[in-house]
């Protein structure tokens, strides 16, 4: 009955949950959902397998071998060397092992190959997590825009109906002439025209934030709201961040892992001119029909054998296939060290470009909510001298569709803001951190 009654009590909590989905929430979701994070994880897991088989190869070969055979004719008997001309069985057993002494440091080199490769992969997994999670801020914050924005049309219908009902009533009562109640309607029309335009806006951001996240639409599921933060570093010194950023961001990181890695490739290919030695050994043992006198044991007993070497291979001509795998070797370096200075270049940029908007976007903001705040005034005393008679539609519908644009820019200016703000603290930490 305990458990019962908890049950019921954390049922709202759990409706809750389902209904509304908070910023990091849909982080959570893109981890788990999203296919091109997911390829990236798959990269990474396959970086470290192919390091693991490279490690695997300085290890010792061992191996077992049976041979099993039915000879018909003339043929040599196994066990006595001489000729013979009948049917006979032959089974042999053997074991082997060979082991790489010295290869002139290829495998070694390799295998730091490798070793950069999976480093590599690993922080471009986390690139590709961060650029993914850049979209999705993006678009959560539009689903935001798009829903305040269909707000504000709602209300402007919903003002615009109540003048078509006041109208009426004073057309009714002979008041006014019926020419302004349809000016009054044409001016609700347009109102509504602009609200399924926000609807649909609104359900088209929707939609592309349910798809990079990758589940199926929901109209029940409401997004937690963003609010722009009450303080923030001053972002005016767009080097300083770029020079913090270097030391942390994972797509330098990886871009410069991977160009390392050309330089011990470069020489592992070069240790194929090197001499190489191993070490190998094996014993045999074998079963002839034959011999008649000793049975299955006993004949692998006295019939078993093994040797042990030393193997060295000295190149001497390699059809000079060395040279130029070493010099197509050293072009993918500098085609990685340009990508590495793109990136760099690239990530400089966007935070020149991020200070940039944050400043003109913080005065953009003000100075939109002040534009709101003035004809939100001048709107009210033009609907009051309307509903006294001694204003024309005219003069209401400007200030009407005055004031909606005005409320659309502050919309937009203060979500753009709020992006802006998360976005260059993104960049200044090097993580997401506090930023949702």
């Amino acid at each position: 009955m305990k458990h019962l009654i908890l049950l019921f009590c954390l049922l709202p909590v759990f409706g809750k949950a389902q209904s509304t989905l908070s910023l990091a929430e849909c982080v959570d979701l893109l981890i788990k959902n999203n296919l091109t994070y997911k390829q990236g994880s798959l990269q990474a897991e396959a970086a470290q397998a192919q390091l693991r088989q490279t490690r695997s190869q300085i290890l010792p070969q061992i191996s077992i071998t049976a041979d099993q055979s039915l000879n018909i004719g003339r043929s040599i008997d196994q066990y006595t060397n001489t000729y013979i001309d009948q049917v006979y069985g032959y089974n042999a057993i053997g074991t082997g092992v060979s082991i790489p002494i010295f290869q002139g440091f290829k495998l070694q080199n390799q295998i730091r190959q490798g070793t950069l490769l999976k480093e590599s992969a690993v922080e471009n997994r986390t690139a590709v997590l961060n650029a993914q999670t850049v979209l999705l801020m993006q678009g959560y914050v539009n689903v935001l825009a798009t829903n305040a924005l269909l707000d504000a049309a709602n209300q402007q219908v919903e003002s615009s109906a109540q003048q078509v009902d006041r109208v009426s009533k004073q057309v009714d009562a002979g008041i006014i002439g019926s020419n302004l109640l349809f000016e009054i309607k044409a001016q609700l029309a347009n109102d509504k025209f602009a609200q399924v335009t926000a609807l649909n806006n609104y359900r088209t951001a929707r939609l592309a934030l349910f798809q990079r996240i990758n589940i199926s639409p929901d109209d029940k599921v409401q997004f937690e709201a963003l609010t722009p933060k009450e303080t923030i570093p001053q972002a005016d010194n767009a080097t300083a961040i770029y020079e913090d950023a270097q030391k942390t961001f994972p797509e330098l990181r990886s871009a410069e892992l991977y160009r390392q890695s050309f330089a011990y490739q470069v020489k592992s290919i070069k240790a194929d001119n090197y001499p190489s030695l191993s070490l190998g050994g094996n014993m045999r043992a074998f079963y002839a029909s034959t011999n008649a006198n000793l049975d299955y044991f006993k004949q692998l007993n006295a019939t078993r054998n093994g040797s042990i070497g030393v193997s060295l291979n000295i190149p001497i001509m390699g059809r000079w296939v060395t040279r130029p795998r070493v010099e197509y070797a050293k072009v993918q370096e500098r085609l990685a060290q340009n990508t590495l200075d793109v990136t760099n270049q690239q990530l400089r940029q966007a935070i020149e470009l991020a200070v940039l908007n944050l400043n003109a976007m913080a005065d953009k903001y003000a100075a939109a909510t002040g534009q709101v705040e003035s004809l939100t005034a001048s709107f009210a005393v033009v609907e009051s001298k309307l509903n006294a008679g001694i204003a024309n539609i005219f003069e209401y519908s400007l200030a009407k569709a005055n004031l909606a644009k005005a409320q659309a820019n502050a919309i937009q200016a203060k979500y753009d803001y709020v992006m802006q703000q998360r976005l260059l603290q993104y960049y200044r930490q090097g993580n997401w951190t506090g930023v949702f």
